[in-house]
């Protein structure tokens, strides 16, 4: 009898999946992925099997994947507060789905390359495989195992310094997990995470086929009272990876922007919230949607290069007493 961990990974299993639900906070409101990736960007989604449309479905998630970048445009997935469950067990390591060609996918052997850190001496790896779904995310629901296995596949994941994954990345992701299961009325809400895939990335020194992403993007699509709302959160490990040197080139990614709203209480929300707006404008993306409400921002200021000079939690937190920011509550980072 299989195991559940084999069911999740098994190729015929995989495809059975039908992956993000459009209409998945109220039933009516039609929260689509077509329109997120420009036609001209869509030559881009591999020759998927079992998916004419070149997207990979999962449980409760899809992955829009950048064949020649050999990373996600965007996972798309669906989180319900109410079913949230504990005692889940995560993967030890990530897989290629078998539905795509595997030469188009990272691999554990791209992850390999490391760097001796100067203040203990030890060797570190350069990337961490990062979750664009994370695991924890999607703890939920009567698949929530399979479900949690099923993110570990590489191409709903992508590069990401170690100082931004296993801290401020992260720190959003529990605040979304957090804000989900406790908040009052509709627990349910639609996310979109991806990097901004852009010509002008750096290219990487220990693979020079491959331009590292800087930037990376959650859309959060909630409801309230009021309706449905969207807003955005931006973060960077630009600073890192310049400060490793382990790129070919680097380039002003942004000469001028704008700036950040307020999505209820995340710790860091004056240094990483972006209007959706701005997210369309620098990644190319389109996250406007029939009957969403864009949250509005207001005092503008040139936010991405704000947050491409931020390091890591103690940079974000000196930032936010700058901003003089009253918290509502109390949230603790892993």
């Amino acid at each position: 009898m299989s195991t559940l961990k084999e069911i999740a990974f098994s190729k015929e299993e995989l495809l059975k999946c039908k992956g993000y639900v459009p209409k998945f906070i109220d039933g009516k409101t039609n929260i689509s992925c077509t329109p997120i990736i420009s036609k001209n960007r869509r030559q881009f989604l591999p020759k998927v099997e079992g998916n004419k449309k070149g997207i990979l479905h999962y449980t409760n998630l899809s992955v829009f994947y950048h064949s020649e970048r050999k990373i996600p445009f965007f996972s798309a997935y669906n989180i319900d507060g109410n079913e949230r469950r504990t005692e889940i067990s995560r993967s030890n390591s990530f897989l290629l789905d078998p539905r795509i060609d595997f030469q188009i996918q990272l691999s554990t052997k791209f992850y390999d390359f490391k760097y001796i850190d100067d203040k203990t001496n030890k060797l570190r790896k350069v990337f961490e495989i990062g979750h664009v779904a994370a695991y924890n995310e999607m703890c939920w629901g009567d698949e929530a195992q399979i479900q949690t296995y099923r993110t570990f596949h590489f191409p709903n994941s992508f590069p990401q310094a170690e100082i931004l994954n296993s801290g401020l990345w992260r720190s959003l992701e529990s605040y979304i997990i957090n804000e989900t299961s406790t908040i009052d009325q509709n627990k349910k809400i639609s996310v979109f995470t991806g990097p901004f895939i852009l010509s002008s990335d750096p290219v990487y020194k220990n693979d020079k086929t491959f331009q590292i992403p800087v930037l990376f993007f959650k859309v959060v699509v909630f409801s309230t009272e009021k309706g449905i709302f969207s807003t955005a959160f931006v973060m960077s490990h630009e600073k890192k990876i310049k400060e490793l040197d382990i790129i070919e080139k680097v380039v002003d990614i942004f000469e001028k922007s704008e700036i950040v709203p307020n999505f209820m209480d995340f710790k860091y929300k004056k240094v990483f919230q972006i209007s959706i707006n701005l997210l369309e404008k620098e990644s190319g993306l389109n996250f406007t949607w029939k009957g969403v409400k864009k949250l509005k921002i207001e005092n503008q200021i040139n936010q991405l290069e704000i947050i491409k000079n931020k390091r890591d939690v103690l940079d974000a937190a000196d930032h936010r007493e700058s901003f003089k920011i009253k918290e509502t509550i109390n949230i603790i980072l892993p």
